[in-house]
């Protein structure tokens, strides 16, 4: 006998109503069910990362109700958890036409998304005129102030920064996000004395502790790097940003199976972190196994496709396996996502020069400098150049005086202070004797 379907006692309640109105008012009600179940089953999809679903379901409910923006802001989510960043931000937009003035939860999304797409500028913007509104909280207005010094504007960092400074000019976050702009200026005694001025006052800063870390390293002077670390918290000092660089720390300290054991042990606690799976790629690859870190470098692109530390492990892979140009290729789509990131623009410049590109290398070379990321290392490579190009010898021969009180016996060094002195034209000597004055006769 088939079986057939008999509706419970609650569902004829339920049904009850809509028998009971006019057709118009029970077909609105429908409709109002059916979104509501559409934005359930999107949520739900969302939540366990089924982003196909998800799209299909928020897409029923955005079509069923065009008025409302609730369906889109999900909708653009979902977009962006497939990968499509294209797609999220034409969602939000046309969620942003839907609601009267300028809404900052979605401008906020919008410039989060310009920044995945490698739309720097765009998301700069788009902060600065939430800025200028007064829609951007403390925190983001920090985040802006550092995006901009890392895009070379100095000068707009501070002025973003300033409405904080005015306000709590004591406050750690903000003393620490000003001495990382004023690092970027080249001005590293100022930072080096403010960053020791929040660690004094505040010393379990995280933030400022990394930020020192890393001008330590950046410095060469590794032992101090590592011992910034160890003061860390010891709740954050298994945080991703900790790990992190103290994996960078222990690989300039030459103990690299330290540096692996603890990313392995981060990735055991979150299979899923995107960055701590590139940067053991990276470890992993520095020590001579780009076979073994080739499935790593897929997996973080898995988790996200256009993660930029990911695009450029895979292109140091590539460089170990002897093919450069695909190398090149896998750094501009990193420098694409993100025009500053200093690792790819790190393996640039080395290319360049070997390639013989000499002005392109200079060019990435100043552009690492004007980051504040350019290593003793890349700052001697920069003078030689200019040395080499007979330009800009007074920078030229700052930057090697700065290369030569870390090492001092340097020969590389040394070679390139004497060719910016033979590059550097000589002063002509003041005439010496009586000086004869001949007159007209």
């Amino acid at each position: 006998m088939p079986h057939r379907f008999f509706p419970r006692p609650w569902t004829l309640v339920l049904l009850l109503p809509l028998a009971c109105k006019d057709p118009e008012t029970a077909a609105a009600q429908k409709q109002a069910v059916q979104v509501q179940n559409s934005l359930s089953e999107g949520r739900d999809a969302l939540t366990k990362g089924q982003y196909v679903r998800a799209i299909s379901a928020l897409q029923k409910a955005a079509n069923a109700a065009p008025e409302s923006v609730e369906p889109l802001l999900l909708l653009a989510k979902a977009h962006q958890g497939a990968g499509n960043p294209g797609a999220s931000i034409l969602t939000l937009k046309q969620a942003e036409g839907l609601l009267p003035g300028t809404d900052p939860v979605i401008q906020k999304q919008l410039a989060d998304l310009y920044l995945g797409e490698g739309q720097t500028a765009q998301a700069i913007s788009t902060l600065v005129a939430l800025r200028n509104e007064g829609k951007l909280p403390n925190e983001d207005i920090l985040a802006l102030a550092r995006l901009q010094a890392r895009q070379g504007q100095a000068d707009e960092a501070f002025t973003t920064l300033e409405r904080i400074l005015r306000d709590n000019p004591d406050d750690a976050a903000t003393k620490t996000v000003e001495a990382e702009i004023l690092l970027m200026k080249g001005q590293e005694l100022l930072a080096a004395n403010l960053m020791d001025r929040v660690l004094q006052g505040t010393p379990s800063f995280t933030p400022a502790r990394l930020l020192r870390a890393r001008y330590f390293l950046m410095s060469g002077v590794h032992d101090m790097a590592e011992a910034d670390l160890q003061a860390v918290p010891a709740e954050d000092a298994d945080t991703t940003d900790v790990v992190a660089m103290k994996a960078r720390v222990l690989m300039a300290l030459e103990r690299p199976a330290e540096a692996e054991g603890a990313l392995r042990k981060l990735l055991e606690e979150d299979a899923e972190n995107a960055e701590a799976t590139a940067w053991l790629a990276e470890i992993i690859c520095a020590q001579g196994r780009p076979s073994e870190a080739q499935p790593l470098v897929d997996r973080a692109l898995h988790l996200r496709p256009r993660f930029p530390r990911a695009l450029y492990v895979r292109g140091r892979v590539l460089e170990e396996q002897g093919d450069a140009r695909a190398a090149e290729d896998s750094y501009r789509f990193a420098l694409k996502t993100e025009p500053a990131f200093a690792p790819a623009l790190s393996r640039m410049w080395r290319l360049h020069l070997k390639a013989g590109r000499k002005p392109e290398a200079q060019e990435v070379l100043e552009r690492l400098m004007g980051l504040g990321e350019a290593t003793v290392e890349e700052k001697a490579a920069l003078a030689n150049l200019y040395a080499q190009f007979e330009t800009q010898l007074p920078r030229g021969k700052k930057l090697i005086e700065e290369a030569l009180k870390r090492e001092p016996q340097n020969p590389e060094y040394l070679r390139i202070q004497k060719a910016l002195d033979k590059a550097t034209p000589k002063k002509k000597k003041a005439p010496s004797g009586p000086i004869i004055i001949r007159g007209r006769r």
